[in-house]
C-alpha cells in the first residue's frame, strides 16, 4: 500500500521537554486519517512539524516519497495545505483577497477561480464577508475561510487541526461532505479531533496519541473487531488510562 505520510522515531522537544518521543507513524495515501488524543498529547505539534512550521530533534519523515528536509520544503508545500489551530490568515486583507492571494502562491489557474471561491463561500455561508477584513470576523468564520481556500489550492495532503472547532452545526456536516469527495479525488487528509463520534464516523483510519507516542493504530478492520465489545471511546480511555473519577461528584 502507498503511503501518504511515513514517519520513523520522530522526537520533537520544546527546549529540554520531549513532545514527540520517538513517534512511528505510517498513513495510508487516499484515507481519511483521524489522530485523537488528551490534550497535550502532541497532535497540534504534530500536525506543525508535517507543515514545516516546526523543526524536529530526531527522525525521519517522508511526504508523498520526499524526505522533508530543506531541499524539499518548497515541494512538499506544494502539494500540502493546512488548517492549523487556530488558522493562520493575513488580517488585513478582505476575505477574497486571501483566497486570491493563497491560490496565487500555489500557482492555481485564475480560469474560474473566483466563481470557484464564491460557490464554497456561499455553501458555506461566508459569501457576505466576501469583502470583509479577515481580522473582522468570528473564530468559525475564519475557521471556514481557512477550510475554503485549503480546498482551492487542490492538495494532495490536507492537514486539518481541530477544523470543526468554533464551526457551526450545518457547516460541519458540509465540511465533511467535502473532506469526503476530496478523498474520492485521491486526497489524503489527516484530522485531529477532540469529537471522537466525529472521527468515529467520517475516518478510515484512526491513531491514539498519548504522551508524544502512538499506544494504538486502528485501521478498518481492527476497528470492526475492537468494536464488537466496547465503543471508541471506552476503547480511547482504555489506551490513555483514563483515571476513574465518578465517585468525586457524588454529591451532585
Amino acid at each position: 500500500m502507498e503511503r501518504a505520510v511515513e514517519i520513523k522515531n520522530l522526537v520533537k522537544c520544546y527546549e529540554d521537554e520531549a513532545v514527540l518521543k520517538n513517534l512511528d507513524l505510517q498513513i495510508p495515501k487516499g484515507t481519511i486519517f483521524g489522530l485523537i488524543g488528551p490534550n497535550g498529547a502532541g497532535k497540534s505539534t504534530l500536525i506543525g512539524v508535517l507543515t514545516g512550521l516546526l523543526s524536529f530533534k530526531e527522525g525521519d519523515i517522508r511526504i508523498h516519497d520526499m524526505p522533508l528536509n530543506s531541499d524539499n520544503e518548497l515541494a512538499i508545500k506544494r502539494v500540502t495545505a493546512a488548517i492549523l489551530q487556530p488558522p493562520l490568515l493575513f488580517e488585513q486583507f478582505s476575505s477574497i483577497e486571501f483566497i486570491e492571494y493563497i491560490c496565487e502562491i500555489y500557482e492555481i489557474e485564475e480560469d474560474g477561480l473566483i466563481e470557484k471561491a464564491y460557490s464554497l463561500m456561499d455553501y458555506f455561508d461566508i459569501k457576505d464577508f466576501a469583502k470583509i477584513k479577515v481580522n473582522k470576523l468570528s473564530s468559525g468564520s475564519r475557521k471556514k475561510l481557512a477550510f475554503v481556500t485549503a480546498v482551492l489550492i487542490q492538495p494532495k495532503l490536507l492537514l486539518l487541526d481541530e477544523p470543526f472547532e468554533s464551526v457551526d452545526v450545518i457547516s460541519i456536516e458540509r465540511m465533511k461532505s467535502v473532506i469526503r469527495r476530496l478523498k474520492e479525488k485521491g486526497v489524503t487528509i489527516i484530522i485531529t479531533s477532540h469529537i471522537l463520534e466525529v472521527v468515529e464516523n467520517l475516518c478510515d483510519d484512526i491513531a491514539i496519541l498519548h504522551h508524544g507516542k502512538i499506544k494504538a493504530y486502528l485501521d478498518s478492520v481492527s476497528r470492526k473487531e475492537l468494536q464488537k465489545d466496547a465503543s471508541l471511546h471506552e476503547i480511547f480511555e482504555k489506551y490513555v488510562e483514563v483515571e476513574k473519577k465518578e465517585n468525586i461528584v457524588d454529591w451532585l
